[in-house]
């Protein structure tokens, strides 16, 4: 067997409850995971997201109940395993960490699941039983186990490619003010820049002030930032308030 066909084509990590109230925090986590997992050669980083989930009464939370999902191209058959040991060794003591690893597309089971985690409260046993059914590889790390649903749900959003913020991408948080659209696609990950209010592209020698907060979207399946017209030149229109 060539060192090729042991690799699946892609796969989708997902991570949550690694940290505690002012300590840490699972997007950061999520980034070393990533470069690790290159450096290691067991897969290709396509970015970090993050997804928010369901902020009501009853959900334990940090800062704010978001969890996290990095996609892998050409992953070797022990991503799962080597996942949750850097999850293990780089979470923060008293978390309630959860690692889950879905390949291929997520199925409609799973996208369910997660969606409902957007909008209201779910159950250890939910993620676990929709888990099993789906393939999905999932596991509790510690404390409580709450993770696996965060990680679960990650994995699914992220996998199906229209939730969520990217927080690791190469070049976001170097590229800074006003840069043409195609210096920003060629410094950064960033695949389009589109018109906010008319979903169209903007064309390549479009000027674009960008602020000093990029973080794309992740819409069908790659990072794009939204522009939007503001006093007669192009804005980020996600960039925070000065």
């Amino acid at each position: 067997m060539s060192p090729k066909s042991e690799f699946a084509d892609n796969a989708t990590v997902g991570i949550d409850d690694t940290d505690v109230p002012g300590l840490g925090g699972t997007g950061r986590l999520a980034r070393l995971l990533a470069e690790e997992i290159e450096a290691t050669g067991r897969g290709n980083a396509r970015g970090v997201t993050r997804h928010q989930l369901y902020e009501g009464p009853g959900v334990p939370k940090t800062a704010r109940n978001s969890a996290a999902a990095v996609s892998f191209a050409a992953t070797a058959p022990d991503l799962f395993e080597a996942a949750a040991r850097i999850v293990v060794r780089e979470s923060i003591a008293g978390s309630d960490p959860g690692v889950a690893v879905l390949t291929g597309a997520a199925r409609p089971e799973a996208l369910a699941f997660a969606r409902q985690a957007q909008r209201g409260l779910v159950t250890q046993s939910e993620a676990r039983r929709v888990a099993e059914a789906g393939g999905v590889s999932l596991v509790g790390l510690g404390g409580t186990d709450d993770g696996v649903i965060g990680a679960l749900s990650a994995a699914a959003l992220r996998a199906d490619g229209n939730d969520g913020r990217f927080v690791g991408l190469p070049g976001i948080r170097e590229v800074t003010g006003e840069v043409s659209v195609d210096e920003l696609m060629t410094r950064t990950g960033i695949s389009a820049v589109l018109d906010v209010d008319h979903e169209e592209p903007l064309e390549g020698g479009v000027r674009l002030d960008v602020g000093q907060w990029v973080r794309p979207r992740l819409v069908g399946g790659r990072p794009v930032l939204v522009a939007r017209r503001e006093e007669g030149r192009w804005v980020n229109a996600d960039a925070r308030p000065q």
